[in-house]
């Protein structure tokens, strides 16, 4: 069974160096770094109120998102739309493949390299698509879109850099399509949090849309009989 059909797996990416222990101390080592620079921040405000208006909002602004209040009915909304955006972009992904003139069976498992397959792999998969998505978000679209915003007169240009950086980082593994959704889902997201839906929704969102690819819709596709 091949699990890379198009070639796309440029670097010789394997499930071992993807799905295991590095990727949660990852997660962790990024909550630390937010915690101590949140902390750092908000000691100057305190000690100089004031001579920080720029910190001062950016920390306001944080403070809007991650209200607790959110949490319950940001996790209810975001999963289901989590959920339909991993559907849409199957079917956008689809369309591309087609387009292309692409063999359409393989088009579609092509990132499979990327697919946990041992148990061990899968649970170590199940715990960083989880934490992942909620360090992502917390930084992404909390820590750096807020310090974003200010610069431009509209939120589309802070959202559009940030998500240009942000999926250049998942560009390393993945090809110029993949690239390209994870770029979408990124200015969606943004979209979200000016909307006002609150972190937690795209938290909950980003995680569904992970967990939909790596669990649903493969063995989804294998029952269908869409070969690799």
């Amino acid at each position: 069974m091949n699990h890379d059909p198009m070639n796309e797996n440029k670097l010789g990416v394997s499930p071992d160096q993807l799905w295991n222990a590095a990727g949660v101390v990852q997660q962790l080592i990024t909550v630390a770094l937010m915690l101590a620079a949140y902390a750092v921040v908000s000691l100057m405000v305190r000690r100089s109120p004031g001579a920080y208006p720029g910190l001062a909002e950016w920390l306001d602004a944080l403070r809007g998102l991650f209200t607790l209040k959110d949490l319950g009915p940001g996790i209810l909304r975001g999963i289901p739309a989590g959920i339909l955006i991993a559907g849409i972009l199957f079917f956008l992904d689809a369309a591309a493949g087609l387009l292309t003139r692409k063999p359409l069976k393989h088009w579609i498992r092509r990132t499979d390299y990327m697919l946990p397959l041992t148990k061990k792999q899968k649970k170590w998969a199940l715990g960083i698509a989880v934490s992942g998505s909620a360090v992502e978000e917390a930084l992404f679209r909390g820590f750096f879109f807020m310090a974003l915003l200010p610069l431009w007169s509209s939120w589309i240009w802070s959202a559009l850099l940030l998500s240009a950086l942000f999926s250049l980082l998942h560009a390393a593994v993945q090809g110029f399509w993949s690239t390209l959704w994870i770029f979408l889902v990124s200015a969606v997201m943004c979209f979200f949090v000016m909307r006002g839906t609150g972190i937690y929704f795209v938290m909950a969102a980003h995680m569904a849309v992970n967990l939909t690819n790596l669990f649903v819709l493969p063995p989804l596709l294998d029952r269908m009989r869409v070969s690799r």
